[in-house]
């Protein structure tokens, strides 16, 4: 365990990496021009619904219910403001304090560092970029030699099993568990890893506590009726959540 003045400095950290998250966040999306895309979506969406409109009252019909745009917002929130940095530094502070400085608890922090931009995207536009997941898969291989109970073969396993099992959601579902959570689950799948044998399933795991908390999460939103039923919900941060757990726990 650190001391506890290391422990206060490596919350601050995390703040400010969290912060540091948000700006990557905007500039992501800036980059990506996915402001552009979704004025340019709006257009054809009120296009298509004028058409459908004129249409059904020029065959004296009644218009098919519409529902008005729903934008996403952008810029600088309360997501870049607050909740990344806060979520930055409890998760620094937290593995600050269970875990010994060295490299172990160093890459932890990296992938808690990531899971934070993650969360931050996945709310505010239901995505996963490449731009942040393949560099991060790589990254998770090879450091996995250094990492703390993996090894690259259940790195490797670790990646391979839990996106094949979110692509074949994806394909059961016809789109509704996202190849972005797919892609998001390799990542959690090495960083956790699968041993060769059946002593080692901390992706098994983090994938088992992603469903509960997501059940649970979604249960309470459904209660408070903050959520309906067909509202969506992403899924990325709940990977996000089992994959810290899992990290925090040990395999």
């Amino acid at each position: 365990m650190n001391a506890p003045l290391a422990i206060a400095g490596l919350t601050v950290a995390g703040g400010v990496v969290g912060l540091g998250s948000g700006w990557l966040a905007v500039a992501i999306e800036k980059f990506e021009k996915l402001e552009e895309e979704e004025h340019q979506e709006r257009l054809e969406y009120e296009r298509d619904t004028a058409e459908e409109l004129s249409r059904a009252a020029a065959a004296g019909e009644d218009p098919a219910v519409t529902r008005p745009w729903a934008g996403e917002p952008y810029g600088w929130t309360w997501l870049e403001r607050w909740l990344s940095p806060a979520l930055g530094a409890i998760g620094f502070g937290t593995f600050a304090a269970h875990e010994a400085f060295g490299s172990g608890l160093l890459i932890h922090l990296l992938w808690i560092a990531i899971f934070v931009h993650v969360v931050d995207f996945d709310l505010k536009h239901r995505l996963i970029l490449d731009v942040i997941t393949y560099p991060s898969v790589v990254a998770a291989l090879v450091l996995s030699g250094w990492s703390p109970r993996l090894t690259l073969t259940s790195a490797l396993i670790g990646a391979v099993g839990v996106a094949a099992f979110f692509f074949i959601q994806n394909l059961v579902s016809r789109g509704s568990i996202g190849l972005g959570d797919a892609k998001l689950g390799a990542l959690v799948g090495a960083v956790t890893g699968i041993g060769p044998t059946a002593t080692h399933l901390g992706a098994v795991y983090a994938v088992i506590a992603a469903v509960f908390i997501a059940g649970a999460t979604a249960a309470v939103l459904l209660v408070t009726r903050v959520r309906g039923l067909k509202d969506p919900i992403p899924y990325g941060p709940f990977l996000c959540a089992g994959a810290a757990l899992i990290l925090y726990l040990g395999p």
